[in-house]
Formats: structure tokens, sequence, C-alpha cells
């Protein structure tokens, strides 16, 4: 399931000191509801994306869901806003509709490579990948020692 959602004032209180999660309230995230080991993440709707690591809702203005700064949601209840109705653009909605395998895919395929990074930092790309992911953050939810 695909439901579109911003992020509460808590929960960017509570990760204020986590610098690579993106730090605007009014940001729009897709709320991907998975199985990946019963976790709910958070994926940020954005522009000007420079890598591989996306799912496309307009590669030729280089926007799309970064799965680089996904993030977990522990506590629904409080980081959730179910009050406000974000607004996402038409051709991105349409990019993205009936794409919740996909995304779930690709989401899965992102946190194995971020994992197997995580035994590899001495290569410089591992290393990379590692700094600027903000999986770093959950590290105790995705069951990473």
């Amino acid at each position: 399931m695909v439901k579109y959602v911003f992020l509460t004032q808590d929960f960017y209180n509570d990760y204020i000191t986590c610098t690579e999660i993106e730090q605007k309230n009014n940001r729009p995230y897709i709320m991907i509801i998975t199985t990946i080991g019963n976790i709910d993440f958070a994926i940020p709707l954005r522009s000007n994306i420079n890598h591989g690591h996306v799912v496309w809702t307009d590669q030729g203005n280089k926007c799309g869901l970064d799965l680089t700064k996904s993030i977990v949601i522990t506590d629904k209840n409080r980081y959730i806003d179910n009050a406000t109705k974000p607004h996402i653009r038409p051709n991105e909605f349409k990019e993205l509709k009936g794409k919740e395998y996909v995304i779930t895919q690709k989401l899965t395929q992102y946190i194995n490579l971020y994992k197997k990074s995580l035994t590899k930092k001495h290569l410089h790309n591992n290393a990379l990948l590692c700094q600027y992911s903000t999986l770093q953050y959950f590290h105790k939810e995705l069951g990473i020692n």
C-alpha cells in the first residue's frame, strides 16, 4: 500500500541530530507498508537526484523516490500526520500508481546493498553509500549490529 503523508514535527524533533534526514517538514513522504521485516518505511519524493538509488517519477527532471533517504517509521501515531494531505504533482502520481511491488522490491534491494556495503566500508563507493544513507540511523530496527 502506498500512502502519501507528511511527517510530524515530533519526528523532526526526535531526529534533529541526524544530518542525512531531510529536515523539511513540509516535504511529502511516501509511506510504504511492506513486509520487509514488518518495518514501515517512508521514502521522500525529491528532485535533482544525481544517483541511481531511486524510483524515477520524472527522470528527465531528476525527480523520484530517493531510496538513500528512506527512514523507518518507529511510531506511526506520533510520526505520521494524518490530518494534512500533501499535493503530489499529477505526472509523479501517475508514475507511482500501481507500483507498490516495484517500490518495495527496489527498497529491499537498496537495504541489502546498504547492509553489504557496511561490511566493506574500506571501498570508496561503499563508504559514500553508508555515509549518505539515512539507514545509518536505523540499525537497531534493521537488525544490524
